[in-house]
């Protein structure tokens, strides 16, 4: 076999198994995510900063994402939430808004109650967090700061 040939021989197969670990990846994960969903819906106040496809996290493992963000008449926001149905949470379940380090992503953290009953598709969680609003906490540090010095 000659120098070309061996070269272009090794490239084919580099070239295959290149090609084997892309579907893989990616034929496996499309093949993982074809289960069976379901959704729920939790009114927060406000939700400064969480997207449309943020992680929905239960002990901090992603297990969901936010499909859907909407306003109320009373100016809340539903935020809608799809999970695999292998997560069966208790009904009493609670969702707060929280931050990946100080300024990190926003994602809802699930925090499941004690109820022997499991939420069903289209519930709705009565248990909320708001997202903390970064600015209005350094105000108010800078501002109790501020009225510390003045007493001195």
């Amino acid at each position: 076999m000659a120098n070309s040939e061996r070269k272009e021989l090794i490239a084919g197969i580099a070239a295959l198994l290149c090609a084997v670990s892309v579907f893989s990846l990616f034929g496996g994960r499309q093949a993982r995510n074809t289960g069976t969903f379901y959704t729920i819906t939790a009114r927060f106040n406000q939700t400064q900063g969480l997207d449309i496809g943020a992680d929905v996290r239960l002990a901090g493992v992603p297990v969901g994402s936010v499909v859907r963000q909407e306003l109320d008449d009373a100016y809340g926001v539903i935020v809608t939430l799809k999970l695999p149905a292998s997560v069966a949470l208790p009904e009493d379940t609670g969702a707060s808004v929280q931050t990946n380090g100080v300024l990190g992503k926003k994602y809802i953290e699930l925090t499941p109650g004690g109820s022997e009953e499991t939420l069903s598709d289209g519930a709705s969680l009565d248990f909320t967090e708001d997202s903390p609003d970064l600015k209005k906490l350094i105000d108010k540090v800078i501002s109790i700061s501020n009225s510390a010095k003045d007493k001195k």
